[in-house]
């Protein structure tokens, strides 16, 4: 029979050595993408597995594998100055379109609000992240000296809480808006500040995957409930983060299935849809055993994407020998390793068995991860490289949610997408304190000790004192205090407080006077 190379040049094929197969064993070829190649005779019969190329699981005779160049140039993107302040970094990511937003839309539902009462609000919702006191409005008890703060210098009480009341994201009656999404009232917002997480910084080329929880117990249709979260209740974000660093290049909110359309392939799309911006680039990913299976590893790979993680002992397409599964029955810290095309498999017993794929990997390296050994004091441990860059790489949405933990604002609100602006403004000031850091030089490290100190330098810079007297208002600019203008007499039956007094002395310690006097 006269055959085709994959080149399209004929050559003569021998049919001795070749094994027949029943006709319902053999596998559909788009699922069997690169793992062998097939071929077609001119009659168009049906197609045959070549033999001689690698299609199982072989433990010996390994081919090298190399892992490849990262195509992109990691960094910042955008020119920082060297002694750039916290809040000249932080507007490249919360630029003036999103201050405008919120800004606009809060005006929606109150009296004006400008920008810079916007900045001041968000500015003190950053220092109570970091100051903590038992309940918000402690912050302007001057009673007592425990509790004095220079807070209600910068803002009054009630005017935080008006802007608190309202603030809003997106106009609820906005006939344009798509209210199918469920996050519709937060979509915006959540795409502009994507976009310059995206256009500011490129990663080095390791990243991890993994979910993120923002706490939220109130009644929401996609809150979810991970028992084996820090944070048990709430919505689910699935993020990519820089491994180093933890820098965010990529996240979405999950909002549950559509229902009575239970969602298949869940953990195969959520991986292809933050890897997408990377495709074609070489980008190293790692997961975990939620995410990992050999499907998702051959169509990432077929996309420009190097990937590892661990894999569950059950996914479809595993090796079987018992000595690649978890009943290979090896003894502490030994190891055993498979490959299949660009495939590798490892299995490591520690405290618990422990299973590795990886797409790029190659089976014959070996690396070192820190392991007790005998009861005694941490020593290398030589495992395969896969485990052991699996190790190193599959921190940066633990760190990033490590960070953003220690200074959020902790709040009580029924309104669920609330939660996440605020986690969202987290995350953007610790992705501004990154790119910051990675453009400051080796000075920068004597500027600010880490991120607590530069956040402490963002909430103060982007605060300023807005008391009561000098907020907008919708009254005629007018002179205040009583004068002229006023035709004063007393029309109150009872003493109430003055108001231009109330203004005067807004923001300090001294309590305004009552009255029975007022204008006519």
């Amino acid at each position: 029979m006269e055959c085709f190379d994959s080149d399209g040049s004929d050559f003569e094929l021998d049919f001795e050595g070749f094994e027949s197969e029943r006709e319902e064993d053999i596998e559909d070829p788009l699922d069997k993408a690169q793992e062998w190649d097939t071929f077609v005779d001119t009659e168009g019969e049906e197609e045959e597995e070549f033999q001689g190329f690698q299609v199982d699981w072989t433990t010996g005779n390994y081919q090298p594998r190399t892992t490849k160049a990262f195509k992109r140039t990691p960094g910042i993107k955008q020119p920082i100055a060297v002694d750039a302040s916290p809040l000249e970094v932080f507007s490249l990511i919360f630029t003036d379109e999103l201050w405008d937003l919120l800004v606009t839309e809060t005006n929606l539902y109150w009296t004006p609000v400008s920008k810079t009462e916007m900045k001041t609000f968000l500015g003190l919702c950053l220092t109570f992240g970091i100051l903590k006191l038992p309940a918000r409005r402690d912050y302007w008890r001057q009673t007592k000296w425990l509790f004095q703060t220079h807070v209600p210098k910068a803002m009054s009480r009630d005017r935080f809480d008006m802007i608190w009341r309202y603030l809003h994201l997106q106009d609820n009656v906005d006939p344009a808006m798509d209210k199918s999404d469920k996050l519709w009232k937060i979509r915006r917002f959540m795409d502009l500040l994507l976009a310059q997480f995206q256009a500011l910084y490129e990663v080095n080329g390791y990243a991890s995957v993994d979910e993120s929880m923002v706490k939220y117990k109130g009644r929401l249709s996609f809150r979810q409930y991970l028992p084996m979260k820090p944070v048990k209740w709430g919505i689910k974000v699935w993020v990519m983060a820089e491994s180093s660093t933890g820098y965010v290049n990529n996240f979405q909110v999950y909002t549950g299935a559509i229902v009575g359309k239970p969602e298949t392939g869940l953990a195969h799309r959520i991986v292809s849809d933050l890897a997408q911006p990377y495709f074609g680039s070489n980008l190293c990913v790692y997961m975990d055993n939620f995410y990992t299976s050999v499907k998702l590893l051959l169509d990432l790979q077929g996309r420009g994407v190097q990937a590892c993680g661990t894999v569950r002992a059950g996914r479809k397409d595993l090796p079987k020998n018992k000595e690649l599964t978890k009943a290979a029955g090896l003894t502490k810290h030994a190891f055993n390793v498979a490959q299949r095309d660009d495939l590798t498999s490892c299995v490591r017993q520690d405290t618990k068995t422990l299973m590795v794929l990886s797409n790029f990997h190659d089976p014959t390296e070996h690396g070192s991860v820190r392991r007790r050994v005998g009861g005694q004091r941490q020593t290398d441990v030589r495992v395969p490289a896969c485990l052991a860059d699996y190790q190193k790489h599959m921190k940066g949405v633990d760190l990033l949610d490590q960070m953003v933990g220690y200074y959020q604002i902790h709040h009580r609100s029924t309104k669920w997408w609330r939660r996440l602006f605020f986690y969202l403004i987290g995350v953007a000031a610790y992705n501004a304190f990154v790119d910051a850091r990675s453009s400051g030089g080796p000075a920068w490290k004597y500027r600010w000790t880490g991120y607590k100190d530069w956040l402490e330098d963002l909430a103060q810079e982007l605060i300023v004192p807005v008391t009561a007297r000098s907020a907008p208002s919708l009254r005629p600019t007018t002179p205040t205090g009583a004068s002229a203008d006023h035709d004063l007499a007393q029309i109150n039956s009872k003493r109430k407080t003055c108001k231009e007094c109330s203004l005067k002395h807004s923001g300090t310690d001294v309590r305004p006077g009552s009255t029975l006097m007022g204008c006519k």
